[in-house]
């Protein structure tokens, strides 16, 4: 059964791109350090290599962003979140479709929460920035936060039950999940992130 992954993190953006072109082995060193216990605490979405991870780390530090990394640098974000704030929590959804809650989120009159959805995280270089990258990295800090929040908090979560229509894949069966993602998940993260002065940072990835 295909499932999303989402990890919540609380970041201060601003010193996450500053790790590019930073030139600090510390930067790498602890990173790579990262792999062992998250792998063994179950919380990387994605099986990870020392020797796979330290040429990309090094060319994030060493500010050379290769355009043409397969799989860009999206990836190595579960390694770097951790140094660059607060894990809020994680989540599992089933099935299909959730990537589509952009339009569900603008037809409930939450378009700040649509933004968040679909706004990939900024990498620095244009030239490997991604419209669609996996997995995804979506990111609001700011005012733009706050709007999340008050949409959240202004949301009467009755609409889910009453438009099936608008649920990942049309499926009514999708209810439960959307409830608990808007109900509870996202404004959990959201009032985590603004009570540490961060912004939210969510991963999202998809597996079966």
């Amino acid at each position: 059964m295909s499932e999303q992954y989402l990890s919540a993190f609380a970041v201060d953006g601003d010193a996450l791109l500053r790790t590019v072109g930073s030139g600090e082995e510390a930067f790498v060193r602890a990173a790579l350090d990262r792999i062992a216990p998250l792998t063994a605490a179950h919380r990387l979405l994605r099986a990870t290599d020392p020797a796979e991870v330290e040429p990309a780390l090094r060319e994030i530090a060493d500010g050379r962003l290769d355009p043409a990394r397969p799989g860009g640098y999206g990836w190595l974000l579960e390694l770097l979140l951790p140094g660059a704030g607060d894990t809020l929590g994680a989540a599992t959804l089933p099935g299909r479709g959730w990537d589509e809650l952009t339009d569900t989120f603008r037809a409930w009159g939450l378009p700040a929460l649509a933004g968040l959805w679909t706004r990939p995280w900024p990498w620095p270089d244009a030239a490997v920035a991604d419209d669609d990258p996996w997995p995804f990295p979506c990111f609001a800090s700011g005012a733009e936060l706050d709007r999340v929040q008050g949409e959240l908090a202004g949301f009467d979560t009755d609409r889910i039950h009453e438009e099936p229509e608008l649920l990942p894949g049309g499926d009514e069966d999708a209810a439960e999940e959307v409830e608990w993602l808007v109900g509870e998940l996202l404004p959990d993260w959201t009032a985590g992130a603004r009570e540490r002065g961060r912004g939210l940072l969510i991963l999202r990835d998809g597996g079966k």
